[in-house]
């Protein structure tokens, strides 16, 4: 708000603002008097409208018996005594409109003054010689300190925030998680309820064929996936693309998708 641009972002708020206390205010005469709609939402009677005048005696009472000094106390009582008994409704908010806005640009306007004066203040002491030479004092003062701090004392060295075995752990958490999946949909193609009949005996199928994937996973990952294979990926990022083993990848996905479902519609009971 210290920039002279700013009144063009205040200004129109401040008369938006004022506009729809007004339209809102003066809409019930307005629709009353043009037939215009009352926004209520479906079919309404019209009700005619007259604006109530606004009584002044419980304010020109008030006004008459306060309290303060004497002269603050006959200045109240003569400008109680010169309004009117009652006033127009558009007459009061013209009144009150007028001092709502008078008082934000009369606070607006003395903080706004008083901001650049302060403002003009600090600029014209940065600017003196004298601070300048305190200012350049205080700084050397400070990087001595400094010095004197940093003399015969050493920092260890920065610890590597390299995890590899971490990250290891967590691949191989989620390619196990990847493995349950495929488990279910493979053996629930096959068995439905998860559990088979064998020697007359109910054995659960999907534990102990998880736990043959599951095992044979982990020893791949183990072979294959090595802190020091994933610390070196570091170093071999900028190769090229192996579009090669991605279609190989996509294709065989592809091919073993079908053949699910493929085997689950063979085994698919008739309707």
């Amino acid at each position: 708000m210290n920039k002279p641009e700013s009144w063009k972002t205040w200004v129109p708020l401040l008369g938006l603002l004022v506009l729809f206390g007004l339209v809102t205010a003066v809409w019930p005469s307005l629709a009353n008097a043009f037939e215009l709609p009352s926004f209520g939402g479906g079919s309404s009677t019209r009700i005619p409208f007259e604006p109530e005048p606004i009584h002044l005696e419980q304010l020109k009472a008030t006004l008459a018996a306060s309290s303060l000094p004497a002269p603050l106390a006959s200045a109240l009582a003569s400008a109680a005594a010169a309004l009117p008994d009652t006033i127009s409704p558009f007459l009061a908010l013209g009144v009150v409109t007028g001092v709502v806005i008078g008082s934000i640009v009369v606070v607006g306007g003395g903080l706004s003054f008083l901001i650049r004066l302060v403002a003009r203040m600090r600029d014209n002491t940065l600017e003196t010689e004298t601070f300048q030479q305190h200012q350049q004092a205080l700084e050397k003062r400070v990087n001595e300190q400094i010095k004197q701090m940093r003399d015969g004392r050493t920092t260890d060295p920065q610890p590597s925030h390299k995890m590899p075995r971490w990250s290891v752990i967590s691949n191989t958490l989620i390619t196990l998680m990847f493995v349950g999946f495929t488990t279910m949909v493979f053996v629930r193609n096959f068995f439905p309820e998860g559990i088979a009949e064998i020697d007359g005996r109910i054995v659960n199928v999907t534990t102990p064929v998880f736990a043959v994937l599951a095992l044979l996973t982990l020893v791949i990952v183990g072979v294959r996936m090595r802190p020091q294979k994933i610390e070196a990926v570091d170093e071999t990022d900028s190769g090229g693309i192996p579009w090669d083993f991605i279609a190989v990848l996509i294709t065989g996905l592809i091919m073993l998708g079908l053949g699910i479902g493929f085997m689950a519609y063979i085994n698919a009971a008739p309707a």
